[in-house]
């Protein structure tokens, strides 16, 4: 218990530090997968309700997902343990995608350390571990983010080559259409950006994507296997996950 108290301390503090000065940092701003003939498919937003059948899509054909998880936007991430537990059993690699889903660089520095801090403190309660990769909401950063993500140890910030526009109302028949396309583009390596809390994507979409990636020769993996020597296990390991009690909350 005293362990896990310093370690909420420790993050807490740094939600509070005082800015540095804004010079290049060590995280990395990766915007397309590092080996030929990979893809990448990420899903930014959960935790909701169709995380896991999208899992299930990924794991009967072999492959594996990318989740970038907020702490409270279409649900709590609290709310979604298990399910969180289920993937990350899995191998999925899963990510911060913020707490409450701001534009990050709106954000004062004590603003950026605290949407931080607060998804890493569910990971550690949940899982264990810390996430050290980050997805800005809307792809926003900038030298203040960056700053705070590298004063936090995270090592790569993610974003993206190809945007099904799931999100913004794109149709299922224009996301198809861009899988199509990007199976024209076989070997060039690919970084996917799709989001989970949608039924259309983790039914129609999903199915379809892995196909026609798989048909085109594409080994579909995870962001830190996209990378190859460049990616790393894409975690901070604290200690043993956490029983659930009242601080379970968002």
């Amino acid at each position: 218990m005293l362990s896990s108290i310093l370690v909420f301390s420790t993050l807490a503090s740094l939600a509070a530090a005082a800015p540095q000065p804004i010079v290049k940092r060590a995280v990395q701003v990766v915007s397309n997968c590092a080996v030929s003939g990979t893809a990448a498919v990420t899903f930014d937003d959960g935790p909701f309700i169709y995380e896991q059948a999208i899992a299930q899509s990924f794991d009967n054909v072999g492959a594996k997902a990318s989740y970038f998880l907020n702490g409270n936007n279409y649900g709590c991430i609290y709310d979604h343990a298990d399910e969180i537990k289920s993937l990350y059993a899995s191998g999925h690699t899963l990510g911060s995608h913020s707490w409450s889903h701001p534009d990050m660089t709106s954000l004062s520095w004590d603003q950026i350390h605290d949407e931080l801090w607060k998804v890493e403190n569910a990971f550690i309660k949940i899982l264990g571990v810390k996430p050290l990769y980050f997805r800005p909401p809307y792809g926003n950063y900038n030298d203040l983010v960056l700053a705070a993500l590298d004063n936090r140890g995270y090592k790569k910030v993610f974003i993206w080559n190809q945007d099904t526009g799931d999100a913004s109302g794109v149709s299922v028949a224009s996301q198809k259409a861009l899988y199509d396309q990007i199976a024209t583009q076989s070997p060039n390596p690919q970084l996917i950006l799709q989001h989970s809390p949608l039924s259309e994507t983790a039914y129609e979409v999903v199915p379809y994507a892995l196909s026609k990636l798989q048909g085109a020769g594409y080994r579909v993996v995870a962001v830190d296997t996209c990378m190859g020597d460049q990616g790393e296990w894409p975690y901070q390991w604290i200690g043993q996950p956490q029983q659930r009690d009242s601080s379970w909350v968002c």
